[in-house]
């Protein structure tokens, strides 16, 4: 069995402190690389590093989170930019989007979007993948997406939204993904079981979001990409489908998405 975790964070504190064991469980659980996702600046150095050390398993996707970054966003896409262009295994812009969970403050949330547009014509630049993280925000999202026209592969981390929003987006483009992580095994995740059995199975990519959104039977402890298996077999259940066989479709999928060559 083959698949990549498409979404994750060992440069956190809480899992870069033990990564060779995290890596060497991933590894066994059947995980062939993993894509190590930028928030604030400094996490982008971690990533890097990461890379470097790990070259076959650890792939990045950088960006700035929403809320993160300086008043001058002009001044931090320059900086993002020349980070990149040093960056090892660079396969994606993210995470980048919009969070109006912790932002209330209208100013701040135009903020927000300005930084997601910046970053969308980066993407766009280099031709590179967009991975979303959209929170209580899905139609400034959508919308942002739509007038930016942007064409390129387009991965909805933790997708939370609804049917009827999953095809709003695909409607749009495409090339849509659904990042599918331990939400899924949640018992009150009803919206994402409805997504993931009636969305096109071609849309998925696996994740897991680690240290954070353990999937059952480890919620209340740290996640890990090793765990990543968990959410496949209830993708499999839900589906009727073989695991193994799944596994290979998604694994195939993600290295299209993200033009990793094996």
């Amino acid at each position: 069995m083959r698949i990549i975790d498409s979404h994750t964070h060992i440069n956190a504190e809480q899992l870069y402190k033990d990564r060779i064991e995290v890596i060497e469980r991933a590894k066994q659980a059947g995980v062939t690389q993993v894509i190590n996702n930028g928030d604030s600046f400094e996490s982008l150095e971690v990533i890097g590093k990461l890379a470097e050390e790990f070259p076959s398993f650890c792939y990045s996707a950088l960006g700035i989170f929403p809320g993160e970054g300086t008043d001058d966003v002009d001044a931090d896409i320059i900086k993002l930019k020349s980070i990149i262009k040093k960056t090892k295994n660079v396969v994606a812009i993210g995470e980048v989007g919009l969070d109006y969970y912790w932002e209330k403050d209208a100013d701040k949330k135009e903020k927000q979007k300005i930084l997601f547009k910046k970053q969308i014509q980066l993407a766009e630049e280099l031709e590179l993948p967009l991975i979303i993280h959209s929170r209580e925000a899905d139609a400034d999202t959508l919308n942002i997406l739509v007038n930016s026209k942007f064409k390129g592969n387009v991965i909805l981390h933790c997708y939370g939204g609804s049917f009827q929003m999953a095809n709003r987006y695909l409607r749009h483009n495409k090339n849509v993904y659904f990042g599918i992580g331990g939400v899924l095994t949640f018992k009150n995740a009803k919206k994402l079981v409805e997504v993931v059995q009636k969305v096109d199975a071609a849309h998925f990519v696996l994740e897991t979001d680690a240290p954070y959104l353990s999937p059952v039977p480890y919620r209340g402890v740290r996640n890990e990409p090793a765990y990543i298996i968990k959410t496949l077999e209830k993708m499999a259940e839900l589906l009727n489908r073989d695991k193994e066989e799944l596994a290979e479709e998604i694994y195939q999928r993600s290295l299209k998405v993200y033009n990793i060559y094996e």
